[in-house]
């Protein structure tokens, strides 16, 4: 499978997650200081969109890495999917702000950003690109990484989204 094919099944499966939920569902809280499914939605959002601007970076004049991966998606889904009990708090940038009033808005969103990525991926050689762009936790890793790691932080909340799901 291709990394377009990869992110168009991993939005897909997203949007299998909270498709026919309710307006009530997607802004049920368990919590004051926990998320919202839409805010979840919002966080993926904003996360794509980051990782649209890193692999649309141009690469440096010198390029010192000689791997086109440096995690790989095996690493990038045990540290994101797997361990998902260790929680992080997301930076500001990437904190939700409410910006969408329905999960219909916060999917046109992310089709919109995912059809970007997509269409970039499948019209350069990002799988050649060996230069590294720097991830606020994880250091420095490939455009390729930056796909695996879109893919497993959306695994991560789609697993999260079920559990809102049933405590609902």
């Amino acid at each position: 499978m291709t990394l377009s094919e990869k992110l168009q099944a991993n939005t897909i499966a997203l949007f299998n997650t909270i498709d026919s939920l309710a307006q009530a569902e997607v802004e049920f809280k368990s919590s004051p200081d926990s998320w919202s499914i839409l805010e979840c939605v919002e966080h993926i959002f904003l996360v794509d969109k980051a990782v649209y601007k890193s692999i649309f970076t141009p690469a440096p004049e010198t390029v010192e890495n000689d791997k086109t991966e440096l995690f790989g998606e095996g690493k990038l889904n045990h540290l994101l999917v797997t361990k998902r009990d260790f929680k992080v708090v997301a930076p500001v940038p990437v904190t939700p702000t409410n910006r969408f009033k329905t999960i219909e808005e916060a999917k046109q969103n992310i089709n919109a950003i995912i059809d970007q990525i997509i269409d970039h991926i499948s019209t350069h050689k990002i799988e050649e690109e060996t230069h590294t762009i720097k991830h606020i936790r994880l250091g420095e890793m490939t455009k390729v990484d930056w796909i695996h790691f879109l893919i497993s932080h959306t695994n991560r909340h789609i697993l999260q989204i079920e559990a809102i799901k049933k405590s609902v």
